[in-house]
């Protein structure tokens, strides 16, 4: 799945006065936002202190951006056939970002990251989201937060880090390389073990899936799936070729439930290898 950033002043006015109509027709008595849906759109917001490096050679300058990711889940409605617009704002800056994208059909659940610049202090985190299906069902709502403060000095904090249905992640990674010498490549094995320290028979039997990002690349990359084991437990691996050393690794993990949920676990690592 890709996603593109739009970045024009003319889309970021019409998506406002879209919004701006879909609410105006809800307090007018038209059909609410959610009419037909069989269920909410489930949200996890969370946000990471990074650090990320503008120019090259001797000019580069170290940037502190707060990396905000939203992952939608689709509950009581197929994901199937769907389309979302989810746009961050933070009031009283210029600084926004919209992204366009539609729920895996399997997974049912949608990620979105947006890297903000700078952020600055104090300031709120505005993010409002917009789910429409071809069969005319549509849902919006807006989630507001405290944005983080992420300056050079603190590139590690993560703030509501959603590791949603009480499960973790812990990553393991072991260097390896491809190929033959004097051809081969430098490589790491990536091991995800996602286990759940409550009610582990809810997880028992069930998929689970671990996609990836690395900053500066394009979007989510699927890396692997596989089923828990009885007590929920489950480990999966998969492999990065010619990853950039010491650069941080975002993995994103879906955890399906016995009751067809399917809850994000959100883990930042550092590249070891």
């Amino acid at each position: 799945m890709s996603w593109r950033t739009w970045r024009t002043w003319g889309t970021w006015r019409a998506l406002i006065a879209s919004l701006a109509l879909l609410i105006g027709l809800t307090a007018a008595g038209a059909s609410p936002a959610f009419a037909g849906l069989d269920g909410p759109v489930a949200n996890y917001i969370d946000q990471h202190c990074g650090i990320d490096t503008i120019g090259s050679g001797k000019t580069t300058i170290a940037v502190p951006v707060d990396r905000v990711t939203l992952n939608l889940e689709a509950v009581g409605h197929s994901p199937a056939d769907s389309k979302i617009t989810a746009v961050y704002t933070i009031p009283g800056t210029s600084k926004y970002g919209t992204l366009f994208g539609q729920f895996d059909p399997v997974k049912g659940n949608a990620t979105f990251n947006y890297t903000v610049d700078n952020p600055p202090a104090g300031a709120t985190l505005s993010i409002s989201y917009e789910v429409a299906w071809t069969d005319g069902t549509y849902y919006s709502a807006t989630r507001t937060r405290p944005l983080l403060t992420c300056t050079r000095d603190d590139t590690t904090g993560v703030d509501s880090g959603y590791g949603g249905a009480e499960s973790r992640a812990t990553v393991f990674q072991q260097c390896t390389s491809v190929g033959t010498w004097p051809y081969s490549v430098r490589a790491v094995d990536v091991t995800v073990h996602l286990s759940h320290d409550r009610y582990p028979a809810d997880y028992a039997g069930q998929q689970v899936w671990a996609d990836y990002w690395i900053p500066g690349k394009k979007g989510y990359t699927s890396g692997v799936s596989g089923t828990a084991d009885s007590v929920g437990d489950a480990w999966v691996t998969f492999r990065l070729v010619a990853p950039p050393t010491g650069a941080e690794l975002d993995i994103l993990s879906s955890v399906r439930s016995i009751y067809g949920r399917t809850y994000p676990v959100h883990t930042w690592v550092p590249i070891s290898c």
